[in-house]
């Protein structure tokens, strides 16, 4: 463990719209951790809420003067409360967090010693995350959380490894914030998936982030279908939004072997045999989960993952041709 002088100041920065029902869980675990209180500080960034929001975060400012800070991000999304958090951050570290989630008491303790930890041997680390509990509100949330759950969703390592490695994306991480300046910050072209880009630039100028599962947090998942779709082509978007920045992996042209199936028909003696695998390993992977978390609703994992696949196409697709006009 750090010795308490050695604790750097840490600025936390939580984008908000309309959480009244989340943010004082959210607040109330953040003004409770095991960290000096006089090492950090937490920027709240209210992107113009119609709810409550304003009221209970105001209410922790007056509760915990210099510890929680109200502010207001007249744009609205949350890629620009996060440069503004940057520019405002009195820290030399600053961390990312999301209005939707709590993180458990030793969060920021863990996250920055393990941040100190691991430079030690990795002079080029630029950030470290942890692992994201899923908590269920109704079964859709449930169900939702199995599909992030599974690595045929595509979905980063911190939704389900179990194990500390070096890993290309995290999230509710913490970062070094010369290193986020010396990379220009976070692209407000990104309306969404801008944390995922950021990494991606990361990665790409020779940094390197760190996965530690012991740092914890929780994240209430999508509870209405509504949600769930829209979260879905965003996804793709994104890739395609990367794409179109530079960035490349060949498993973001996956998309492109799910939309048009119909006008390769022709050809179905070829793709018969795709075709058959793909549902196999999804009819697999259902009962696998199944297994392993003893929910019966896997089972109903392969049409909604084929669902899940085909709107990431779409957004994808989408955005290739409009850009960030493809975000919803």
């Amino acid at each position: 463990m750090v010795e308490n002088e050695g604790f750097p100041f840490v600025t936390v920065i939580i984008p908000a719209y309309n959480e009244e029902k989340y943010i004082e869980k959210c607040l109330g675990e953040w003004v409770n951790q095991d960290y000096p209180k006089e090492k950090y500080e937490i920027l709240v960034y209210d992107g113009m809420s119609t709810d409550r929001t304003a009221e209970i975060v105001k209410d922790f400012e007056r509760r915990y003067p210099g510890l929680v800070k109200y502010r207001k991000n007249p744009k609205k999304r949350q890629v620009y409360a996060f440069n503004m958090g940057i520019r405002e951050a009195r820290g030399e570290f600053f961390m990312i967090f999301g209005a939707h989630a709590y993180p458990e008491r030793d969060f920021l303790r863990k996250s920055v010693e393990t941040f100190l930890e691991v430079k030690e041997k990795e002079p080029k680390l630029a950030g470290v995350g942890g692992k994201i509990v899923k908590l269920y509100e109704n079964r859709l949330a449930k169900f939702v959380a199995l599909i992030y759950s599974s690595p045929l969703s595509g979905a980063s390592t911190f939704w389900y490894e179990e194990k500390p490695h070096f890993a290309k994306t995290v999230a509710f991480a913490l970062y070094d914030k010369k290193i986020a300046e010396e990379i220009g910050g976070f692209d407000e072209d990104m309306i969404t998936g801008n944390d995922f880009e950021f990494n991606l630039r990361i990665n790409k100028r020779g940094y390197k982030l760190f996965f530690n599962p012991e740092i914890r947090s929780y994240y209430y998942a999508r509870s209405t279908w509504r949600g769930f779709l829209k979260q879905t082509f965003n996804y793709g978007a994104v890739k395609a939004m990367a794409l179109r920045k530079g960035y490349f992996s060949p498993l973001w042209l996956a998309p492109l072997g799910f939309l048009g199936f119909e006008a390769l028909i022709p050809f179905w003696r070829f793709l018969v045999p795709l075709f058959v695998l793909y549902w196999a390993g999804l009819f697999g992977e259902g009962v696998r989960l199944w297994r392993k978390t003893k929910n019966v609703d896997a089972l109903a994992l392969p049409p909604v993952m084929w669902l899940f696949h085909n709107l990431i196409s779409l957004g994808f697709i989408v955005g290739l041709m409009v850009g960030k006009k493809a975000f919803r």
